[in-house]
């Protein structure tokens, strides 16, 4: 029967190797789940008419037995009464009777070893399946984890970016106040050589300006000391 082979087939199954097997565990055990449960349904569909189908012939291996007794006591009662056709004939039912038993006896204990092996099998399908739901349960907290893992991982990927971001900006911006530094060194030594240059003739138009005066003292002496003294020679 298919439904020994599919149910054997799940049973020795290796998880694991399951979900080795396919690029995404979580939907191949899922695959796997819905499988089984598919087959619990039907080898449990199975193993109720098997064991309807052991009732049954149970019930007629009883008829039949039961059956055959009646014919053998009426057998014995025709022999009693001298009736020997009457005997062949109740020994005769009495035989069909046990031929029959005989062959639903075999075919008992065939539907008995099968349904009996099918609620082996339903039971060993049905732990096999809430092993495949524990795993499956443990894959998706895995699966989440990892996901969670790689969303963190992501966002310092980004925090990562930007910090460089950063740092390129802060670079740049260095650069900047470099060269504006620059700028200033540079203006405030052109300032100094023009302050240096305006020193240097101020000191000259100052200098000038002494001499001046000077010679403005000096002629007004003379002329003070020629007032005082008559024979002094006048410049003119």
């Amino acid at each position: 029967m298919g439904i020994f082979r599919r149910v054997s087939d799940i049973i020795s199954a290796n998880l694991n190797d399951l979900v080795d097997r396919f690029e995404d565990p979580e939907k191949g055990l899922k695959q796997a789940i819905r499988e089984m449960e598919e087959t619990i349904d039907a080898a449990t569909a199975a193993a109720a008419k098997a064991i309807a189908s052991e009732k049954l012939m149970a019930k007629e291996l009883a008829e039949h037995e039961r059956r055959a007794g009646d014919w053998l006591q009426r057998a014995e009662q025709a022999v009693q009464a001298g009736n020997d056709d009457l005997a062949r004939q109740s020994l005769r039912r009495k035989h069909e009777h046990e031929k029959l038993a005989d062959a639903l006896d075999d075919q008992s204990l065939l539907a008995q070893e099968t349904s009996q092996r099918l609620r082996r099998q339903v039971e060993a399908m049905r732990a096999k399946l809430a092993e495949a739901r524990r795993k499956l349960a443990t894959l998706v907290a895995r699966s989440r984890m990892a996901h969670a893992r790689k969303r963190l991982q992501t966002v310092g990927t980004v925090v990562q970016f930007r910090t460089d971001a950063f740092s390129k900006f802060d670079r740049m911006r260095e650069k900047v106040e470099l060269a504006e530094a620059e700028v200033d060194a540079l203006v405030a030594l052109h300032s100094g050589e023009e302050q240096a240059v305006q020193l240097e003739f101020e000191a000259t138009e100052e200098e000038r300006s002494i001499q001046a005066e000077l010679a403005a003292l000096k002629k007004k002496a003379q002329e003070t000391n020629c007032n005082e003294n008559p024979n002094c020679p006048r410049n003119h």
